[in-house]
C-alpha cells in the first residue's frame, strides 16, 4: 500500500523484539473496537469483518476498486487515511497494495464497509514502513466506494 504521508527510511533498533505477529496475543486499544471472537478469520491469518454489507457489484481478484480507510497500529495510533477526501483508487491482485487488502477486499459489495486485522506476514512483516514499526499488526476501516 502507498502511504502519502510515509516515506520508508530507518529500521529499529536490532536489540528491540517484534511484537507478538499473532493477533490473537495482542492488546487493541478499545476505541478500535475489535474483538477478535466477531471476525472471520481465513487460511492465511487475516481477520475480516462486515461492518455494513453492500448492495452494489462484488470486488473480485482483479477488480478495479476505490476504497476511503482509515489504518491504526493496535495502540489507537493512525498512521494513515482518506476517510472523507478522495478515494483511494487500485486495482486488486497485484502489487500496489499489502497482501491483506488483496484479500480483505475481494468479497466486498460497492457501499461496504469492513475491519481489518491484518498480520505482519500480510502487511509489512519485519520491515518498518513509514511511521509502522516492525512486526506491527494493523487494523483498517475500509468502505468500498466504487467497483469495476
Amino acid at each position: 500500500m502507498t502511504f502519502a504521508g510515509c516515506t520508508g527510511g530507518g529500521s529499529g533498533a536490532a536489540s528491540t523484539p517484534l511484537p507478538p505477529s499473532d493477533p490473537a496475543q495482542i492488546f487493541f486499544d478499545p476505541s478500535l473496537e475489535v474483538d477478535l471472537a466477531a471476525f472471520e478469520q481465513t487460511s492465511s491469518g487475516l481477520y475480516i469483518q462486515d461492518v455494513t454489507v453492500g448492495n452494489g457489484p462484488v470486488a473480485r481478484r482483479t477488480s478495479r476498486v476505490w476504497i476511503e480507510y482509515v489504518g491504526w497500529l493496535p495502540d489507537g495510533t493512525i498512521f494513515d487515511g482518506n476517510l472523507g477526501g478522495q478515494p483511494y483508487a487500485i486495482r486488486l491482485g497485484g502489487n500496489e497494495v499489502i497482501r491483506g487488502w488483496n484479500e480483505g477486499i475481494v468479497g466486498m459489495r460497492r457501499g461496504g464497509i469492513r475491519r481489518l486485522v491484518v498480520r505482519p506476514a500480510l502487511a509489512y512483516g519485519s520491515a518498518r514502513r513509514g511511521d509502522i514499526p516492525p512486526g506491527s499488526t494493523l487494523v483498517f476501516y475500509l468502505e468500498l466506494v466504487d467497483v469495476d
